[in-house]
């Protein structure tokens, strides 16, 4: 997109919007294609939510979509306006995401500081029979479903006992028995 012989500014979504586009691509397609070029799976939903929205991808990610295009990184942001200001979350983690990648619901579990960064990155690729959750709550379920079910010894905020190790390592005279003997 050109004006006047310079090139337009635009938004990431619009950019992404316009590639696609260009070269007659569903968004299908494009997830066909990423996954060919690539080997990473990118969603539908994903693909569709960083053409209508803020959500800013990774670089990993755009890398991927750059390549699934045939253009390098820089080519893909060339024309786009970079976000300003200081939005970055987790600096103490160096993931250098920023909160305006995340849906509202889950932003708000983030400035809140109820999701931690990395937990804010796993969640942020949940979908639940094709679609991701929207409301503030709904995150909040599903991060406490997860963290009870991926970390059992925290429960609602609570250390529970480690297992107890019931076998009996010792013979009948009462020594060790060898588990590997």
């Amino acid at each position: 997109m050109e004006r006047g012989g310079l090139k337009a500014v635009m938004q990431l979504r619009d950019r992404l919007a316009e590639l696609r586009r260009e070269r007659g691509l569903t968004l299908r397609a494009l997830r066909e294609r990423v996954l060919e070029r690539t080997g990473a799976v990118l969603s539908i939903s994903y693909l569709s939510e960083l053409e209508r929205t803020d959500a800013l991808p990774s670089l990993e990610t755009l890398a991927r979509l750059a390549r699934a295009y045939d253009i390098s990184p820089q080519d893909l942001l060339a024309p786009v306006e970079l976000p300003a200001g200081d939005m970055t979350l987790g600096r103490a983690t160096g993931t250098g995401d920023t909160l305006a990648q995340y849906p509202p619901g889950l932003r708000a579990l983030i400035e809140r500081e109820i999701v931690t960064p990395e937990w804010a990155g796993t969640l942020a690729r949940i979908e639940f029979r094709g679609q991701r959750p929207r409301t503030e709550d709904e995150w909040q379920a599903i991060y406490g479903l997860l963290k009870a079910f991926l970390d059992p010894a925290t429960v609602g905020g609570a250390r529970v006992a480690p297992v107890v190790d019931l076998t009996d390592d010792t013979d009948d005279t009462g020594d060790a028995r060898d588990r590997d003997g």
